[in-house]
């Protein structure tokens, strides 16, 4: 018996936004004003190099940082919800290393729960997610990549570039 694969199907869509709101989203995360997270154990895995920064600000439907939330309406309307149908909407920060680091592979969620992933890279470097191991879509400002985040990926630091950042975004279909 023959079992078909099938190709998971990645919306990769470059000037998604405006210029003017994607220079915003470099300018608010590339400051030293915004207040960042360190997590030492990306994925929940405790490994010399394998951590990040984040700024969570909706988790289970539940916002967190209420004084952060309109600047990410845009984006969010873009996508074509609205804020009470996101279940998370997270900012992630990479710091440059010397080789690339590969982070972890992860699920966003689990199959059929009724989500979507949309991933916003806020600027452009040699950083890039991984699907199946071996799709790679390259981190490029104001490129959003929508995908089923029950599929494995991960992501990886940026070797050309002090930091990489991206706004991860899960929503109600």
């Amino acid at each position: 018996m023959d079992i078909a694969v099938i190709p998971m199907k990645i919306d990769i869509i470059d000037d998604f936004l405006t210029d003017y709101y994607a220079n915003i989203f470099v300018k608010t995360f590339g400051d030293s004003k915004f207040p960042w997270f360190f997590v030492d154990d990306l994925n929940h895995v405790q490994r010399r190099g394998n951590y990040y920064f984040n700024h969570s600000v909706i988790r289970e439907y539940e916002v967190k940082s209420q004084h952060w939330l309109s600047i990410f309406e845009p984006l969010v309307n873009r996508i074509g919800v609205s804020f009470r149908d996101v279940y998370k909407l997270k900012v992630n920060l990479y710091t440059r290393t010397q080789f690339r680091v590969h982070h972890f592979s992860h699920t966003d969620y689990d199959p059929n729960v009724g989500l979507r992933t949309c991933l916003y890279y806020v600027n452009t470097n040699n950083g890039f997610t991984v699907f199946d191991g071996k799709r790679k879509i390259r981190s490029k400002k104001n490129r959003a990549i929508i995908f089923d985040g029950s599929t494995k990926h991960h992501s990886t630091t940026p070797t050309d570039s002090n930091w990489r950042c991206s706004i991860n975004i899960e929503y109600k279909l």
